[in-house]
């Protein structure tokens, strides 16, 4: 009897990491497909500014080597171990391909594989809440990853779950509308019907207003 838990306990197990390493979990491909359909290629660029390189460097704890699986435009797939670079000369994120086979002199041992040549990178997951595929959807200049879903959605450039501060936000996503870039201008009519949170966003403080405005929408829906 207890060899016959295992070895389902196993096909669980490895059934989870199947899906995970596909790139999108099954629970979550309904979601990524509808954004997809709408989000092929995102322009992302007027979102970049002088502080391009700050969402990668200020915090390193949030930016580690994973390993990447890159689905390109043509759909082919790639495992590239690598954290995610910011090209401050043209304003673009990128992952960096290393061929150990070749000698470090030689130019092609690392090759720069830039958002927009993708249609997306993911990597697992493996936390308490069990083992997922994180996903990163490519645009013109960097790769939005979901930090926060709710009413209100919030999409980094780095693919961090956790420790995710103003400086990563690149995007947000208002119910079933476009995801759009994170212009406090576009956010703010929706967050002022929420004094709360609204003055979190005055105070410039984005991510923690979403968060209340989040979080005051679904305790109104509990009544």
């Amino acid at each position: 009897m207890k060899k016959k838990y295992f070895t389902l306990f196993l096909l669980v197990i490895i059934v989870s990491v199947a899906s995970a390493q596909s790139g999108v979990p099954a629970n979550l491909r309904g979601d990524y497909n509808k954004m997809m359909a709408n989000q092929s290629m995102i322009q992302f660029n007027q979102l970049m500014s002088r502080n391009w390189m700050m969402g990668y460097h200020n915090n390193p704890q949030v930016n580690f080597k994973y390993d990447f699986k890159v689905t390109m435009r043509d759909s082919s797939t790639k495992i590239v171990r690598s954290k995610i670079y910011g090209d401050t000369a043209n304003h673009k994120s990128y992952i960096l391909l290393v061929d150990k086979d070749l000698k470090r002199s030689d130019p092609a041992r690392e090759q720069k594989i830039y958002a927009d040549q993708t249609l997306s990178i993911s990597r697992v997951q493996r936390d308490m809440h069990g083992t997922y595929a994180v996903v990163g959807l490519a645009t013109d200049s960097c790769w939005l990853f979901e930090t926060l879903k709710g009413p209100i959605s919030a999409y980094a450039n780095v693919s961090e779950l956790a420790d995710v501060g103003d400086a990563y936000l690149r995007a947000f996503q208002y119910g079933n509308d476009k995801v759009k870039p994170l212009d406090p201008a576009a956010l703010e009519p929706i967050i002022k019907t929420d004094p709360k949170a609204h003055k979190l966003f005055l105070k410039k403080k984005y991510l923690r207003a979403i968060e209340k405005y989040n979080d005051n929408i679904l305790e109104q829906t509990k009544k």
